[in-house]
């Protein structure tokens, strides 16, 4: 039912699995998509060092993409 993006590369591969246009499904972190077969495609930053370091992607914001997909599941 819901799939989880962990940063922009896995966003592109997704869309071109579902032969989706890029630029309808514009990734950003929290993100949520719907795709043409009912599932929810949920964008975060990917969970580098990098990301956690310079501040992108921190443990709240992180913790908010799980909890949308659990309101998702439920």
């Amino acid at each position: 039912k819901v799939i989880v993006a962990l940063g922009a590369v896995a966003h592109q591969a997704m869309l071109w699995a579902y032969d989706l246009k890029l630029k309808q499904y514009v990734f950003g972190h929290n993100v949520t998509h719907a795709l043409p077969d009912g599932r929810v495609l949920i964008d975060s930053y990917h969970c580098s060092g990098y990301n956690w370091r310079t501040g992108r992607l921190s443990r709240e914001s992180f913790e908010a993409v799980f909890a949308g997909v659990k309101a998702h599941l439920s």
